[in-house]
């Protein structure tokens, strides 16, 4: 019972994690109140839960709000884009699925899937737009273009992440005090699965600094020794 109970024990361990995922949760929620911030504060989740997950020093509060206040233009630029699109896609399924409404022809049958089609691709897009923007410093075309490359490479991922996305969402609805974790619970699961995807592409990243210098001291000793063996050594002269 003491080890339970202790500081290194499951209880101090996940009661801190579920604790920080409150935590998470709300200051996403705060964030989120003018609409119109949803991009930075969603970037800011994913930069705290990342780093968390890399073991990475810090304040939940002061690195949300770093990442929030460093990402506020691109994020609020890309979410308004990505709330357009998704107003115009769903006013567009709707007029579909209206019985009032008559197409011509075939292109009903051309028109509904293509719609379903591009709301499924932008969905798993924003699987990584908004933890690119947190990790990685890019332009707005490369990051909607990693995005785009990042969903389809590895699929299974994006889809995971878009399944328990709406699984959290449904869960809110039926029970709405969920909405205290679900956000950051949703963060910290996606994130594992992110952050092994990024790691493909960059495996350096979020390394211990301390164990990177050491390393590349390593590498300078080696390749001084290497060159003290390749330097002959002089030879006494004969008068």
């Amino acid at each position: 019972m003491r080890e339970f109970f202790g500081l290194e024990g499951p209880f101090n361990k996940y009661g801190g994690m579920i604790a920080d995922m409150v935590l998470v949760s709300l200051m996403w929620l705060l964030f989120c109140l003018p609409i119109i911030t949803i991009g930075a504060s969603t970037t800011a989740m994913f930069y705290v839960t990342t780093r968390r997950i890399a073991d990475r020093e810090g304040y939940i509060t002061s690195d949300f709000w770093f990442a929030f206040k460093n990402n506020m233009r691109k994020a609020t630029i890309l979410w308004l884009i990505i709330f357009v699109v998704l107003v115009l896609l769903f006013m567009n399924l709707l007029l579909l699925t209206n019985e009032e409404v008559t197409f011509e022809g075939g292109i009903f049958g051309i028109v509904l899937p293509a719609q379903l089609v591009f709301l499924f691709m932008i969905s798993i897009m924003s699987v990584y737009i908004y933890p690119l923007m947190a990790r990685f410093d890019m332009g707005l075309v490369q990051v909607v273009k990693s995005a785009f490359y990042m969903s389809v490479r590895h699929f299974l991922t994006s889809v995971c992440c878009v399944v328990m996305a709406v699984a959290a969402f449904f869960l809110f609805l039926r029970f709405p005090p969920l909405i205290l974790v679900a956000p950051g619970l949703y963060a910290w699961l996606a994130s594992y699965m992110i952050m092994k995807v990024f790691k493909k592409y960059r495996p350096e990243m979020d390394r211990d600094p301390a164990a990177e210098i050491a390393e590349i001291e390593a590498k300078k000793a080696e390749e001084r020794w290497k060159r003290e063996r390749e330097t002959p050594e002089p030879s006494d002269s004969e008068e």
